[in-house]
C-alpha cells in the first residue's frame, strides 16, 4: 500500500539558519506573560507543540512570519569598506588602520538583526549608562561649588537671584531620594535623580513627592544632611513600628485601691476625661457614660463590654491634665493609668466578636490611650479595629446607602443620641487611622489617593437638643456644645485641605513641566488662602483665633495648628524647589521669592504656635514633634544652601531641641533628631 506521505521528499527543503533554541515569537509573548512562577504547560500541550507539521523527532520548521529576518550586520570600519577589505572591527582601531596610521572610523553598532524589544532594552541600557558616567561628575561639581559659609561669594538667595531671560537652568537635584518602597530604611542619602522628561529650560528640582509636605525621615535624606547623618544612630519608621509595647512590671496597685476608695476618686477621673480628653473626640455622651462608669463601679467589675470601657475612661483620667505649661502629671499617675489600661485590655479580646457601639469605643479609647503612651503602630491597630466595626453600625449603614445625604436621625432623644454617637465614634476612627497610616508608610496601607475618597461623603450629626433633660449640668452642656463646634471645625478643614492636596496632585500631574506646575499653583495660591480666612472667620465665638497664641485653650491651639498646616502645603511645593535650586546654585525665578518668603515664615511659625504645648501630653503629640521638627530642618536647611531665614530663626530651631529632648525617653525617633539640630546650630555658630 502507498504511503500517505509518499509525496513528500526524503529530504526536507533547507530552512533559514536559526538559533538552536528559537522559539517562535507568539509562543515566547505567551511565556513572558504568565511569568515564571506561571502554571507550566502539561506535556500533552508539549507534544503538541512539538509535533506541529512535522516528523517526529525533527525539529519544526518555524514559520517565516514568527520569526524576524536574521542578516549580517555590516561592522567594517569606513577605510576597510572603500577597500573592500575584511576588517577585524577592533576598538578603538583595526589593524590595518593601526598599520597604514589611517584614522579609524567605526559605524555605530548596526541594529538592523535585533527585533525591537532588544533595540528597546538596548537604549534603556545606554540610557542607564549615561546616566552612570555623569553621576560623579555632578556630585564633585556640587561638592566643590561654594557654599553660603563661603565669604568669596554668596549664592543666589530666594530674594536676590534675578536670572536673565537668555538664561538655561539646568535641572538641579531634587530633594527626593525616598520612595514608598525603601521608606523603611533610615536615613538613606539622597541619590542623583533626574527631573520629569518633559522639564524644560529654567525647571525647578521638583518631583511628585516633594508636591506635599513630607516626613522627618525623608528630609533627612535631603543632600544638604548627608554628612550631617554620618556618626548619628539612624532609627526611621521601621524602628517606631518594631517597638514592642511594655506592660508594667513594677509593684502593681490593686484595682480596689485605684477605683473604689471613694466617691470623689471616680469623679476627678471622670472629670479630667470629658474636660482633657474627650473634647477632640466627643464619642460618648457625657451624662449616660457617668452613671455607667459609676454603677459599674458599684456593682462590681466583671468581663463585660461596660466594664471595659470604664477601665479605659479612668486610664485616661489619670494621665489627663490641663492644657498648658502647668498640666503636670501626678507621680503616680503614669503607673496607676497603666495598670487600668491592662485590666482593660483583658476585657477587650471577647468584644472583637461583637459589633455593637460600645465595642467600638473601647478600641478608639485604646488608640487615643496609645497615642498618650507614644505607642502608634498599636495606636493604628486600635483605630483600624475600630473603624471595622463600624461599618456595621446601623447609622453608618444608612449612611452610606444614602450617599452624601446623611439620614434623618430619629425623633427619639435616646436613638438620637445613639446615632450621633455612631457617626462620632466612626468619624474619628476614620481620621485618626488615616493621619497614622500617613505617618506610617504601612506598605499594605499606602494612601494615594488624596481626593474626595479621602473623607466619608457625610458629616456626623450633633446631638439632639433637649430642653427637657435634667440629667445634664449646665458645665456639661458647655463643654458638649464646645466639643461638637470643634469637631465639626476640625472636619471641614480637613474636608477643603483634602480637595486642595487632591487638586495640586491632579495638577502636577498634568502640567508638562515643574515651572508650568508652579506658575499654574501660583495663581490658585489667593483663592487657597481666602478659602482658608473665610473658615478661620467663620469659626464660631468659643473657638476663635483672633486673639492672641498665648490666651488660646487646647481646641484653638489644635484649630489654630491645623490652619498653619493648610498654609504650609500650599507653599511647601515653592520652598521645596527654592532649596533644590539654590543647592545646586541656581538662580530662583523672581516669581517665586514672594511666595517662598511666605513659606518659610510659615515653618518659623508652625514653631511658635506650638511652643504652648511643648511639654503638653494629648492625642496629637506625636504629630505635633514630627510637625516642629519638619520645619526645624527646612529652616536649617534654608540657611544651609544661602535662601533669606526668617528673623530669629535659630532660636526657634534650639526650642524644638529642647521640645525634642523633652520627650526623648518615650519617642524614639526624638534623640536622633536633636543631636543633629543640635550639631548643626552648633557648627553654624563657629
Amino acid at each position: 500500500m502507498q504511503s500517505t506521505f509518499s509525496h513528500v521528499p526524503s529530504q526536507p527543503p533547507q530552512s533559514p539558519p536559526q538559533a538552536e533554541d528559537a522559539v517562535p515569537i507568539q509562543e515566547q509573548a505567551t511565556w513572558m506573560a504568565f511569568g515564571a512562577s506561571s502554571t507550566l504547560p502539561s506535556a500533552d500541550d508539549v507534544n503538541t507543540i512539538g509535533s506541529r507539521g512535522s516528523k517526529a523527532g525533527k525539529r519544526p520548521a518555524a514559520r517565516a512570519t514568527a520569526f524576524y529576518p536574521r542578516k549580517r550586520a555590516n561592522t567594517a570600519c569606513q577605510v576597510c569598506r572603500a577597500r573592500k577589505t575584511k576588517c577585524d572591527s577592533a576598538i578603538p582601531s583595526c589593524s590595518y588602520c593601526v598599520s597604514v596610521g589611517a584614522t579609524c572610523i567605526q559605524s555605530p553598532v548596526d541594529l538592523s538583526s535585533f527585533d525591537p524589544a532588544s533595540i528597546k532594552i538596548l537604549g534603556r541600557l545606554d540610557d542607564l549608562e549615561r546616566i552612570l558616567k555623569d553621576l560623579p561628575a555632578a556630585v564633585k561639581e556640587n561638592e566643590s561649588s561654594p557654599r553660603a559659609s563661603t565669604s568669596e561669594q554668596q549664592p543666589p538667595s530666594a530674594t536676590s537671584a534675578t536670572p536673565t531671560s537668555a538664561t538655561t537652568y539646568p535641572d538641579p537635584e531634587p530633594l527626593c531620594a525616598w520612595s514608598h518602597a525603601n521608606h523603611g530604611r533610615a536615613f538613606r542619602p539622597a541619590q542623583q535623580m533626574s527631573t520629569s522628561t518633559a522639564a524644560g529650560p529654567g525647571d525647578v528640582g521638583l518631583r511628585t513627592c516633594n508636591v506635599l509636605p513630607q516626613r522627618v525621615d525623608h528630609i533627612l535624606s535631603w543632600p544638604m544632611f548627608r554628612t550631617e547623618m554620618e556618626g548619628l544612630d539612624g532609627v526611621g519608621v521601621d524602628a517606631v513600628a518594631n517597638r514592642g509595647f511594655k506592660p508594667w512590671s513594677g509593684g502593681t496597685p490593686s484595682l480596689l485601691s485605684l477605683l473604689e476608695s471613694d466617691a470623689g476618686q471616680i469623679n476627678r477621673l471622670l472629670d479630667n476625661f470629658f474636660t482633657y480628653v474627650h473634647g477632640s473626640n466627643p464619642i460618648l455622651d457625657e451624662p449616660s457614660t457617668r452613671r455607667l462608669v459609676k454603677e459599674t463601679i458599684g456593682d462590681g467589675l466583671d468581663w463585660s463590654s461596660s466594664s471595659c470601657l470604664t477601665l479605659i475612661i479612668c486610664a485616661l483620667g489619670c494621665i489627663a491634665t490641663p492644657f498648658g505649661p502647668g498640666g503636670v502629671m501626678r507621680p503616680t499617675a503614669h503607673t496607676d493609668s497603666q495598670v487600668l489600661f491592662e485590666a482593660s485590655q483583658k476585657r477587650i479580646g471577647s468584644l472583637l466578636v461583637k459589633n455593637d457601639l460600645t465595642t467600638a469605643q473601647c478600641l478608639f479609647l485604646s488608640g487615643v490611650y496609645m497615642m498618650y503612651m507614644f505607642e502608634p503602630v498599636y495606636s493604628w491597630r486600635f483605630f483600624l479595629q475600630a473603624l471595622a466595626i463600624c461599618q456595621t453600625l446601623p447609622s453608618i449603614v444608612e449612611a452610606r446607602r444614602l450617599g452624601s445625604t446623611p439620614a434623618t436621625p430619629p425623633a427619639s432623644h435616646e436613638l438620637g443620641n445613639r446615632y450621633t454617637q455612631e457617626q462620632a465614634v466612626y468619624w474619628s476612627s476614620w481620621k485618626s487611622e488615616r493621619e497614622l497610616r500617613v505617618e506610617l508608610s504601612l506598605p499594605d496601607f499606602e494612601s494615594r489617593d488624596l481626593g474626595i475618597t479621602l473623607y466619608p461623603p457625610f458629616f456626623p450629626t450633633p446631638p439632639i437638643s433637649n430642653e427637657d433633660a435634667f440629667d445634664k449640668s449646665e458645665a456639661e452642656a458647655s463643654r458638649a456644645r464646645e466639643a461638637w463646634l470643634f469637631y465639626l471645625a476640625d472636619i471641614s478643614l480637613r474636608r477643603l485641605t483634602s480637595r486642595m492636596c487632591s487638586a495640586m496632585l491632579d495638577l502636577e500631574r498634568a502640567a508638562p513641566s515643574n515651572t508650568e506646575f508652579l506658575m499654574a499653583l501660583l495663581k490658585m495660591i489667593p483663592d487657597y488662602e481666602f478659602q482658608a480666612r473665610q473658615w478661620r472667620d467663620n469659626l464660631p465665638e468659643e473657638l476663635s483665633l483672633a486673639g492672641s497664641i498665648e490666651t488660646d485653650n487646647i481646641n484653638q491651639f489644635v484649630l489654630r495648628g491645623k490652619m498653619l498646616n493648610f498654609f504650609e502645603i500650599i507653599y511647601w511645593p515653592f520652598v521645596v524647589g527654592s532649596l533644590s535650586r539654590l543647592f545646586a546654585s541656581i538662580p530662583v525665578p523672581p516669581d517665586f521669592h514672594d511666595i517662598v518668603t511666605r513659606g518659610l515664615d510659615t515653618q518659623l511659625m508652625q514653631i511658635r504656635i506650638n511652643e504652648t504645648g511643648f511639654m503638653y501630653r494629648h492625642h496629637g503629640c506625636f504629630f505635633m514633634i514630627r510637625s516642629c521638627t519638619r520645619s526645624a530642618l527646612v529652616l536649617l536647611a534654608a540657611s544651609k544652601v544661602g535662601a533669606v531665614v526668617p528673623m530669629d530663626w535659630d532660636l526657634q530651631v534650639l526650642k524644638v531641641a529642647r521640645m525634642q529632648s523633652y520627650w526623648e525617653e518615650e519617642d524614639v525617633e526624638a534623640k536622633t533628631w536633636r543631636c543633629l539640630i543640635e550639631r548643626e546650630l552648633s557648627a553654624m555658630s563657629r
